[in-house]
């Protein structure tokens, strides 16, 4: 009989293919004492459902307890262990070539301590990773149907953590809220960094670091995006009007600065991708 709370999915090499793959799920797990001085071979997520632990690394020492997490990365030295009488955790080992990537967006790079916000919500996920683990194999492709999940968790983490009482990717991204929306409203005028910063009432300068360090580009770079995704629909809905009437639309001073920034950002001019969606 298959254990309740545990499962180690069998993976075929084509599984492996994946870009994320279950490898182990355990709920309710009473955490004994683990050294590995050498690493773990994969990604773990071990989640503090109640008690505290401490995460010993090379050169720091971190305090785990409930509506936490870590993250292990691969062959990096770890020690960890219960401070208090019992220590239940939740955990999940996987892998695959999308993980690396994925925590790069967050700027995740080694293995971390962090606290949660929704903690609960991240458990609900967790036993949903569980049942499609334990689905026999000739019902369904269940490492398939693991690999969704496994996605969907690992995106929903990172969304979730915050490290040294900094907001989560949420907060951030709800913070910035007013700001994307003015943009999705407002992108056919003229919009300043002035104007974006003002709706956040700090400085331009600070407004930049803020939106790139949640986002990833500068202001103007995403307002360009919008514009240019914008005008996609334009180009397919309205295939008589000229490049100019486009730009003018969504934002664009002339049809050349217009063109050169959706062929930067798509790597086709705005009339080669009409064509290739218009019927033959």
């Amino acid at each position: 009989m298959p254990h309740p709370n545990r499962a180690f999915p069998v993976l075929s090499a084509r599984d492996k293919l994946l870009p994320f793959y279950l490898l182990g799920i355990g709920l309710h797990h009473e955490q004994e004492h683990i050294r590995r001085d050498s690493g773990i071979q994969d990604y773990q997520w071990i989640q503090c459902r109640s008690g505290e632990g401490k995460l010993k690394l090379s050169e720091t020492e971190h305090i785990v307890k409930q509506g936490m997490g870590m993250l292990l990365f691969p062959g990096q030295k770890h020690e960890y262990y219960a401070l208090s009488k019992s220590w239940e955790v939740d955990w999940i080992i996987f892998d695959g070539s999308g993980s690396v990537s994925l925590f790069e967006t967050v700027g995740i790079v080694d293995t971390c301590v962090f606290a949660l916000s929704s903690p609960e919500y991240l458990l609900s996920r967790m036993r949903e990773l569980l049942q499609a683990a334990l689905t026999p194999q000739e019902q369904t492709l269940n490492n398939y149907a693991c690999s969704a999940i496994l996605y969907t968790l690992l995106t929903e983490i990172i969304q979730r953590v915050s490290v040294e009482g900094s907001d989560t990717i949420g907060q951030q991204y709800e913070r910035l809220k007013p700001v994307l929306d003015y943009i999705d409203q407002h992108y056919a005028e003229e919009i300043t960094l002035q104007t974006l910063a003002g709706l956040m009432r700090v400085t331009p300068e600070y407004f930049c670091h803020l939106f790139k360090k949640t986002t990833g580009i500068r202001p103007i770079s995403y307002v360009n995006q919008v514009r240019i995704n914008k005008s996609k629909e334009l180009l397919l809905d309205n295939v008589q009007h000229e490049m100019q009437d486009i730009a003018h639309q969504v934002g664009f001073e002339s049809a050349s600065y217009y063109g050169a920034i959706f062929k930067k950002l798509e790597r086709l001019t705005p009339g080669a991708f009409r064509r290739s969606y218009q019927k033959s």
